[in-house]
């Protein structure tokens, strides 16, 4: 077996709690090369409660900590930390982590703006440490068969892609902080998702113009699916208030240029009444795709000109080439997946998994994560974009977003964050 790197799982709520399930996963697997001896949080009940439940799930249980420079003091053997806090305390967090020689696997958004991706970029850079963003939706086999088909040729050149999520209404998500600016509000926290997915699929944009909105002022708590993805944020519904104000966007909007000349037009809109809609599909010369849904195995529909639309194991015959990593394989059971019928949970921790190797990895071997920080920006400069067009009135160029003059939503985040200057 390969060495072992030693990490922290620092933040011990929902999104902790899931990675956990992760580790064990990967654990499981013939290729681990991550163990976990620290549990990290502010809150210490959270930290305790994550450390009983790595001891059931991996069978040893780590050390708790409230401080991360106590928990490095401590434990000098530690090499990595994956952070999960909140999305609003990625930078001081990450930061901290990285300065005190640690390693970091971040949880997406990287940061709740561009230039606080910027500083987290800049201090890795400056510690020799790997900055790894936890970008799940991308190391979904369905995903990667999708990109094959796109670079392969199977639909031709790509002409255009239409990515629409829709739904929320006027409830909650699992958190408040989910709908603050200061927090990353729901199209920089979840939209981030499919910022990064678009970018998987057609490579670097160039050019957005779009808008936002606000167009739930109030949200209530609700009913429906309070626990989140796989039941993990149900602890948090006992002191959350029956209704918020938000104050973070909550719908974007916009026309994207590729620079491989692909049009894009993306709809991230968690205000969305009546029918739900989470799909993406691309046309190109020659036929066209539909990839319907996030982490559900669901097969992608292949549609070339004058013939039936191909839904089955048939369509691997238009990607000759497609091959998982072999511990993806290894986990979806082949390296050649086209669909698969695992309950959320048990994919998620797969996704996981794979992330924790990666990042095993690179710090042993010195290879770049797939999800550097910068991709983790390019992430976040695409799904602010939107938003600093529309109050701009122009289009804003990724060059824009990421060297600051298209910043009119960002810079009063920033200022708060000690950012500028």
């Amino acid at each position: 077996m390969a060495e072992t790197v030693t990490y922290a799982a620092v933040g011990c709520g929902g999104m902790g709690r899931r990675h956990l399930r992760g580790m064990a996963a990967l654990q499981g697997a013939s290729f681990c090369n991550m163990e976990l001896v620290a549990a990290c949080d502010v809150k210490r009940e959270q930290a305790e409660l994550l450390a009983g439940e790595a001891e059931a799930l991996l069978g040893r249980r780590p050390r708790v900590f409230t401080d991360v420079q106590e928990m490095v003091r401590a434990l000098p053997e530690l090499r990595a930390a994956d952070v999960t806090v909140e999305s609003g305390l990625h930078v001081p967090v990450a930061q901290a982590a990285l300065e005190a020689g640690l390693h970091v696997l971040c949880e997406k958004p990287l940061a709740v703006t561009v230039r606080g991706c910027t500083r987290l970029i800049e201090t890795a850079a400056r510690a020799g440490r790997v900055l790894s963003v936890a970008e799940n939706y991308r190391r979904d086999p369905i995903h990667r068969l999708a990109r094959a088909l796109i670079d392969e040729g199977a639909i031709g050149d790509p002409r255009l892609i239409l990515q629409s999520a829709i739904g929320g209404g006027d409830r909650i998500s699992m958190t408040i902080w989910r709908h603050m600016k200061d927090t990353a509000s729901m199209p920089v926290d979840a939209g981030v998702h499919e910022a990064d997915l678009l970018r998987f699929y057609m490579g670097e944009f160039r050019l957005v113009y779009g808008e936002s909105r606000l167009h739930e002022r109030v949200r209530y708590k609700g009913e429906g699916n309070a626990g989140g993805p796989g039941g993990y944020y149900g602890g948090y519904r006992a002191s959350m208030p029956d209704r918020i104000e938000p104050t973070g966007d909550d719908a974007i909007y916009a026309h994207i240029s590729f620079r491989n000349g692909t049009v894009g037009h993306w709809i991230d809109d968690h205000a969305g009444h009546g029918e739900r809609r989470n799909e993406r599909v691309v046309w190109g010369s020659k036929g066209s795709f539909v990839s319907s849904g996030n982490r559900i195995g669901r097969p992608i529909r292949l549609t070339l000109d004058d013939a039936a639309p191909i839904e089955d194991a048939a369509i691997l015959e238009h990607a000759p080439g497609y091959r998982l990593d072999p511990q993806a394989a290894e986990l979806f059971g082949g390296e050649r997946v086209w669909r698969y019928d695992f309950m959320f949970p048990e994919t998620d921790a797969k996704l996981i998994a794979l992330e924790y190797y990666e990042l095993g990895e690179c710090i042993r071997t010195g290879k770049a994560p797939e999800v550097s920080g910068e991709e983790g920006r390019a992430d976040v400069a695409l799904t602010y974009a939107p938003f600093e067009a529309g109050r701009l009135g122009r289009v804003v160029s990724l060059e824009d977003m990421l060297d600051g003059s298209a910043d009119a939503y960002q810079r009063e985040i920033d200022e708060r964050q000690g950012l500028l200057g």
